[in-house]
Formats: C-alpha cells, structure tokens, sequence
C-alpha cells in the first residue's frame, strides 16, 4: 500500500505524519484506465494509470488549467473541437509535460504499454 507523506510545521519543528494513498479505482466506465487523487496544500494531484489497450478516452474539456507529467508509458494526445471532433495529434512518452490551457478539448489514446500520468491544478 503507498502512502501519504504529510509534512508541517509543529512547534516551532518539522514534523511528518504518514496517512494512506489513496487505491486506484475505476475510471469512469473507461476500461483500462484506473485513476486515484489527493487534494492537499493548495493543490489537486490526479494520477492515471493505463493499461496497453485501454479504450481511446474521448474528447472533453476542463474549464480549468491542468499541468500533467508522463511518468511511464507512451500514446498520443488528440486535440479536439467543441463538437468533440479530433483535430490533430502529438505522439508523448515519458519524461514530457504536458499543459492544458482552460477549455481545450483534447483526448488520449495510450501505446501498447502500460502508462502513468500525473496531472496537477489549483484546489477548489
């Protein structure tokens, strides 16, 4: 079971409570993709974890700024129409960052590996 690392001030000293991480669960009636998230100090941390031959995860959009980091794994991301329309693609792979700007319909399709990534907001 991963944990939870929670570090603050106490005292005038650092201290650090350990609490669990949250299970992957299920992700929308998306078969192979799994998510799990912590909201925590301001920010938002959302990870997927994806299996090679998950179903293409549709076009959609957020009307707020996403920062997402391919940890593992490779796919391309679609960008998209208000008619939920592909556009264009970009092949990622580990190691990028990816931006989303408010109200950017975009998609994802994941390679024949199992990927992970990390997306990040603002809380609220």
């Amino acid at each position: 079971m991963s944990k939870h690392l929670i570090i603050f001030e106490h005292e005038g000293a650092s201290t650090i409570e350990t609490v669990e991480a949250p299970d992957f669960t299920s992700h929308e009636n998306m078969p192979g993709w799994k998510a799990r998230s912590v909201d925590d100090a301001g920010i938002f941390m959302f990870q997927f974890s994806i299996e090679p031959g998950a179903v293409e995860y549709p076009i959609h959009t957020s009307d707020e700024a996403w920062l997402a980091y391919v940890a593992s794994g490779y796919g391309t991301l679609f960008a998209g129409d208000t008619e939920e329309n592909r556009t264009e693609g970009a092949d990622y792979q580990a190691g990028d960052f990816i931006t989303f700007k408010p109200n950017t319909p975009h998609g994802w399709l994941n390679g024949d590996s199992p990927s992970v990534i990390v997306l990040t907001k603002r809380s609220g």
